[in-house]
């Protein structure tokens, strides 16, 4: 899936989840989920995060980006010759290794918890509906896929599953945020 399509999956997997939770997180934690949601394809240095993040224009917001996107980079070059792409990452341990920490250090902040674990796991299904699928029991070989076959990243069928998933998202916001109805 692309970086576009990750974020679609990411706020869609919060809105989802407040709804079935019956909670309404804070507007914060969306941007949140759609970083979180690119998070699984930091081990791939072409990625939207595993890049780094682009110079800015900016001094300041350069000043101020350039350490975290070193921090990608590096963290992007050790996994990809460490463990390869989609290994790790997008396993049920790479997922653990993430929740822990995220619980205990912002286990008083549960929107952005939520937000943030949400967005982690719709990549992983996102991903799960390719061709190669994910290894979810990885270090072991056999990897999971929720189509026969998986669809081609990139190709016709993954634009109007976005395309569904962000209808989707967005009957769920408005359900999740009545007021928003009210807007229009």
């Amino acid at each position: 899936m692309n970086g576009t399509t990750h974020a679609i999956f990411g706020v869609g997997a919060l809105a989802g989840s407040a709804l079935l939770l019956d909670v309404e997180p804070a507007l914060y934690a969306y941007p949140a989920a759609v970083v979180a949601a690119w998070l699984p394809d930091v081990d791939n240095p072409r990625s939207t995060l595993g890049n780094g993040l682009s110079r800015r224009k900016n001094p300041f917001v350069d000043a101020v980006t350039r350490p975290v996107s070193w921090a990608l980079r590096t963290a992007s070059f050790f996994l990809v010759r460490g463990v390869g792409h989609r290994t790790l990452t997008h396993s049920l341990l790479g997922l653990a290794i993430f929740i822990l920490p995220v619980w205990l250090l912002l286990g008083a902040f549960p929107n952005l918890v939520l937000a943030l674990v949400a967005g982690c796991v719709s990549h992983i299904l996102a991903d799960a509906l390719n061709t190669p699928g994910v290894p979810l029991l990885w270090p072991l070989r056999w990897r999971f896929r929720l189509l026969p076959g998986g669809m081609r990243s990139g190709g016709v069928a993954e634009f109007f599953v976005a395309v569904g998933i962000f209808a989707l998202t967005v009957w769920a916001l408005y359900e999740v945020y009545p007021a928003f109805g009210r807007l229009f």
